[in-house]
C-alpha cells in the first residue's frame, strides 16, 4: 500500500538482499507483539474477543470486495455465461452472504454473554466495540489521509494492458 501511496513511502522499502518489505514487516511484527502481549496482560479472553472482532472486519471487507468486483467489471459481465457467473453472480452472492454474516455477528455481539470474556463494554460485547471501532478508525484515517493532500491515491488510474494479452496471446517479457 505504500507503493500505491496509501501509506508513508518508507513502509514500501524493499530489502536489497531478501527482496521483502523490511520496514513494514518489522513495524507490523512489533505492533502485533505489542497487541498480543497487551491483550494477554489484560485478559486472555480479551484476546479471543479481538479475534472475533477480526472476523467482523474480514466479513465487512470481503463482502464489500464482492460487490466492488461486480461493479468494477459491470461492462464485461455479458461477454459470456462463464464471465457473468464467475465475475458477476458469484462475487455478489459472496458479498450478500458476508454482509449477512456481518449483520448477524453485530446482532449477536450486542449481547455481552456472546463474547468469550462475557464482559460488557458500554453495554455491548467487546468484539463489537473492537470490530466496529477499528472499522471507524479506518474511515477516520482514510479521511485524514485524503485531507492531508494524498488525493492521487483515491483517483482511478488508467489501466494499461499488453495488447497481446487482450488478444489472448501469452504476454511478452
Amino acid at each position: 500500500m505504500a507503493r500505491a501511496g496509501a501509506m508513508p513511502e518508507s513502509l514500501g522499502h524493499i530489502h536489497p538482499r531478501f527482496l521483502t518489505p523490511d520496514v513494514s514487516t518489522i513495524l507490523m511484527g512489533t505492533l502485533s507483539i505489542v497487541w498480543y502481549v497487551g491483550l494477554t496482560i489484560v485478559s486472555e479472553n480479551i484476546l479471543f474477543d479481538s479475534i472475533a472482532a477480526l472476523g467482523l472486519m474480514i466479513a465487512f471487507y470481503y463482502g464489500l470486495t464482492g460487490f466492488a468486483c461486480a461493479i468494477f467489471y459491470r461492462r464485461e459481465l455479458l461477454r459470456s455465461v462463464k464471465t457473468f457467473l464467475l465475475v458477476g453472480v458469484a462475487p455478489v452472492i459472496g458479498g450478500v452472504v458476508l454482509f449477512g454474516l456481518f449483520g448477524k455477528s453485530i446482532y449477536d455481539f450486542r449481547d455481552p454473554a456472546n463474547s468469550e470474556s462475557g464482559d460488557s463494554w458500554f453495554g455491548v460485547g467487546p468484539p463489537l466495540i473492537i470490530g466496529v471501532g477499528f472499522l471507524l478508525l479506518g474511515v477516520v484515517l482514510m479521511v485524514i489521509w485524503y485531507a492531508a493532500g494524498h488525493r492521487d491515491f483515491f483517483r482511478r488510474r488508467p489501466e494499461v494492458a499488453d495488447p497481446a494479452l487482450i488478444e489472448g496471446a501469452p504476454a511478452s517479457r
